[in-house]
């Protein structure tokens, strides 16, 4: 899992209908690094290709630049990643929050599952609270469409039913490390 490596686009969750806290439910949770720094290219279903650098931060985040031309060049997300209790351990809880945005506790944060393919390969499901709520048993407040969770144990007890409802994946992600970076 260490060496597994491969990250994530966030472009649909920040869109209505996301998972998401104003908490931090991992704030005291260090987050796991199953990556090395360097780019990665994500593929939708619809086969649209984007581009984004990835950075190792502090407390074990990363940070995660739209590197591709037009709208949301630059833009950007601290992401962060998390073992999610009662499932295989290549699924990951992902987490991101918005830069453009200060990130205070009172900055979403923005939740889906990442799973570990292999080395350099990884499925993102990005979570839609009309979509998936049904299906995940969600106990959520639905503020302006998105489904918001209170606390932790909830998140995850949703994020586990998502993962078992066998929900397609929206992108693929595939990492190319830095040159110099661990593998």
């Amino acid at each position: 899992m260490r060496n597994s490596a491969p990250l994530i686009v966030l472009v649909c969750c920040v869109l209505a209908g996301c998972w998401q806290t104003a908490t931090r439910p991992y704030r005291n949770v260090m987050s796991l690094q199953p990556f090395a720094a360097g780019m990665v290219t994500t593929t939708d279903r619809d086969g649209r290709v984007a581009h984004y650098s990835l950075r190792k931060i502090e407390r074990g985040r990363y940070r995660v630049m739209q590197m591709g031309r037009g709208q949301d060049f630059g833009q950007g997300f601290e992401a962060g990643f998390f073992l999610l209790p009662g499932a295989p351990s290549n699924v990951l809880v992902l987490q991101m929050a918005a830069l453009n945005f200060h990130t205070g506790d009172d900055n979403l944060r923005y939740y889906g599952l990442l799973v570990v393919k292999g080395p350099n390969s990884a499925e993102e499901i990005d979570p839609d609270c009309g979509k998936d709520a049904r299906t995940a048993l969600l106990r959520a407040h639905y503020p302006q469409g998105a489904c918001a969770f209170a606390d932790r144990g909830s998140l995850e007890k949703a994020l586990l039913a998502l993962w078992k409802s066998g929900r397609k994946p929206d992108y693929s992600l595939s990492l190319e490390p830095a040159i110099g970076s661990p593998k």
